[in-house]
């Protein structure tokens, strides 16, 4: 079995995102599509004063741009905005030093002297965290590759798998609700697992537990080896296969 998922990038994702890449063997990048602000590519949530606090980074470009052509803009003093935030929020937490200063605060510092590119931003995070994680998987790129650009949706998930040697496609729920046809990959020899996972409850700070946040709210308060074993929880045999 060697198990593929396909996601565009996403500054610092939400906890079924990381679930949905350590349950995989292959994270397909897939960046060389359209930018979409509203699905919530440039943006993730915080627990802030015991409530959900959406954060967004500025992205130039406009609303059509396509993320291999994305940049970020670090003219709007938005990181030290950022960097404020984080230490209101979390600074009392047991992983603010060992986690969010060097993850966040230090990163954002060092991207911004040389790094606007929103493709490789994401990508380079992703990786120094999953390499942190132990996860052994590979991270290719879709637009460097130039995995099967002329089909849409779910032919292309289906031919991008098959490409890269993969058996299973890893997706969501709503994407196997919405748009995912299972002939595209029966007609390859090809397998579908459903994500099934519910976030289990983490230490969190004040106010009630709010469920899958960005990544960065469970590594405030959890040591590597503990967030691990929260993302993965619930394993995959609940998850359905189609095939």
């Amino acid at each position: 079995m060697n198990k593929v998922c396909v996601y565009q990038p996403n500054v610092f994702p939400p906890l079924h995102y990381i679930n949905r890449i350590l349950n995989s063997d292959i994270w397909v990048m897939l960046d060389d599509v359209q930018l979409n602000k509203r699905v919530g590519q440039t943006s993730f949530e915080l627990k802030v004063n015991g409530v959900r606090h959406l954060c967004s980074i500025p992205v130039g470009g406009g609303g059509r741009i396509g993320i291999q052509h994305a940049k970020i803009l670090y003219d709007s003093h938005w990181t030290a905005k950022l960097q404020k935030l984080l230490c209101h929020a979390y600074r009392k937490s047991a992983y603010f030093d060992r986690h969010i200063k060097p993850l966040t605060i230090e990163y954002l510092t060092a991207q911004e002297r040389g790094q606007a590119d929103f493709r490789r931003f994401c990508a380079n995070w992703m990786t120094d965290f999953l390499a942190q994680l132990g996860w052994k998987g590979a991270i290719l790129s879709a637009y460097e590759l130039g995995l099967v650009p002329e089909m849409k949706a779910s032919e292309r998930m289906a031919a991008m798998v098959k490409e890269v040697g993969g058996t299973h496609y890893v997706c969501g729920m709503e994407g196997y609700r919405r748009y995912l046809s299972l002939d595209h990959f029966r007609n390859r020899d090809l397998s579908v697992l459903v994500q099934n996972w519910s976030c289990p409850v983490y230490p969190q700070t004040k106010g009630p537990f709010l469920p899958n946040l960005s990544v960065l709210d469970l590594l405030a308060h959890l040591d590597l080896e503990s967030a691990m074993k929260v993302l993965l929880s619930g394993g995959t045999e609940n998850w359905p296969v189609f095939g």
